[in-house]
């Protein structure tokens, strides 16, 4: 994360002081600054949902961080629906409260083209599902030949 603070210079000080003791910032550090303000970088904490997952062998297909529903909407495939249970129990030993509205098999009459399975490895090779993102759509484009329009498109057709 990036922030940009203005004030006098013992009040960034400070600003920045409160920022490193806050609970999920690993770190915050003043990378610039001019007469009107300070840049700050923060690098945060895994989120308590990423980590506790991160042990099992789920793919997330909605990121609650992305939600706009209150409470936050999940969507992830798993291999078994106990895996499910052990999920949510994760979850609440960090803190979170979770409940599992629907559970629905996938279709497995439905097949991905060559063409999809090849965008798929190397969007999960490139951490394009992880949060947070380690590659943005567009690289993700450039990388795999797609404009960045159409690879949205196969994306959600995919999931």
């Amino acid at each position: 994360m990036l922030l940009d603070v203005s004030g006098p210079p013992l009040a960034v000080k400070k600003t920045i002081s409160a920022l490193q003791g806050m609970v999920g910032v690993k770190e915050a550090i003043e990378e610039e600054s001019d007469a009107r303000s300070t840049r700050i970088f923060i690098a945060l904490e895994k989120p308590r949902i990423c980590g506790s997952v991160e042990d099992g062998a789920i793919a997330c297909l909605d990121c609650p961080f992305n939600s706009t529903e209150i409470p936050a909407r999940w969507r992830f495939a798993t291999r078994k629906t106990s895996d499910v249970g052990e999920i949510i129990a994760r979850l609440g030993e960090g803190g979170i409260q979770a409940r599992v509205q629907d559970i629905t098999p996938l279709d497995k009459n439905v097949a991905l083209t060559q063409k999809e399975k090849g965008i798929i490895a190397v969007a999960i090779e490139r951490g394009y599902f992880e949060f947070p993102r380690r590659i943005t759509l567009e690289g993700l484009g450039r990388l795999v030949g797609v404009e960045p329009a159409l690879l949205g498109k196969i994306l959600r057709s995919v999931e």
